[in-house]
């Protein structure tokens, strides 16, 4: 007697779809925050290249800092939880503020500059909202760099010695990607542009340097010198040493669509800076370079992250194997 024919099979769902049904409601909603401020971005930057108006793109620029801080904050919790996360930002809000503090009066780390009252309140000199840029910026980067590699937050080593080794290569990376970002961001800082459109002047370097020497900036010497980068690769490798050597545990959270979020944040990042330098290069073309190292530094990061996307969340092929296991059998 013939069986009974089988019905059809079920297709199987997407794996971005599983994804999102996995994801808590919360997780979803701050993923959808962020892509938020992406459009928003956009529209400026579109309504500032049709008009020609800076202003637009450069007052929005800053506008999502304060929230991706939140976010990051929000992030860390969910993933790492409450005790590791204060241990982070803790560590990275004192150690980035006395940075800051012997930088702008006494000329360590980073060179000679001075920070202006536009960036906002300020401590000792240094705006709070330097720190709360650094925050976000140190977060996004260290654990998009956990995720790119899989690595869930294990810590590496059977040793005290393989852990000092791997701690450094975690923190190097971390320093390479925030030192990436600000290739764009002090350019964008110093420029004429911001007091010529908006007369806001966040900062200036006293005897400039040898990074786009050419620079037309509104007060100090033209160019960025070149231990302005050192200190940015040294300060956060400090601090992601720190951290991963002494604070980092498996993670909570490991394979969701929420770990993806680090990756959208440093890609805010680069899209809302690297549109003003843009918009800005109309009145200074020398802004342009900027933008176009800054792709090139912060690019290859990134477009690693969306290839990692793909890979997660595309639906493989079958395999002729797969296929014959699939078909309905005689």
């Amino acid at each position: 007697m013939q069986a009974a024919t089988e019905g059809p099979r079920e297709r199987p769902r997407h794996p971005l779809a599983l994804a999102i049904r996995a994801s808590t409601r919360s997780e979803l909603a701050v993923i959808g925050l962020v892509l938020f401020f992406y459009v928003l971005v956009s529209v400026a930057l579109a309504i500032s290249l049709a008009g020609h108006a800076a202003a637009v793109q450069m007052q929005v620029t800053g506008l999502g800092l304060g929230l991706m801080y939140v976010v990051c904050i929000w992030h860390s919790a969910r993933v790492m939880g409450a005790r590791r996360t204060a241990a982070f930002f803790v560590l990275a809000g004192v150690v980035t503020f006395f940075a800051e503090y012997m930088g702008s009066n006494y000329d360590w780390f980073f060179g000679a500059y001075e920070y202006t009252d536009v960036l906002g309140p300020r401590l000792g000199g240094v705006p709070v909202l330097v720190i709360v840029v650094w925050g976000v910026i140190l977060y996004s980067a260290y654990m998009l760099i956990d995720w790119l590699m899989g690595l869930g937050g294990v810590q590496r080593g059977t040793t005290w010695l393989g852990r000092i080794g791997w701690s450094a290569l975690i923190a190097l990376a971390t320093g390479v990607l925030l030192s990436a970002w600000d290739l764009m961001v002090d350019p964008f800082a110093v420029s004429r542009v911001w007091e010529d459109v908006l007369g806001w002047t966040p900062w200036w370097w006293w005897s400039g340097g040898s990074y786009l020497p050419e620079l037309a900036v509104w007060r100090g010497s033209g160019g960025i010198p070149v231990s302005n980068f050192a200190g940015w690769v040294g300060v956060p490798f400090f601090i992601a040493f720190v951290f991963t050597l002494v604070f980092r545990r498996p993670d909570r959270v490991t394979g969701r669509l929420v770990n993806a979020v680090p990756l959208l944040i440093y890609g805010y990042l680069y899209f809302t800076f690297v549109g003003g330098l843009l918009v800005m290069d109309w009145y200074d073309p020398g802004l342009g370079q900027a933008a176009l190292i800054g792709t090139f530094t912060m690019g290859p990061i990134l477009v690693m992250g969306v290839l990692k996307l793909a890979k997660d969340y595309w639906t493989p092929a079958e395999t002729p194997a797969s296929s014959e296991a699939h078909a309905p059998r005689p």
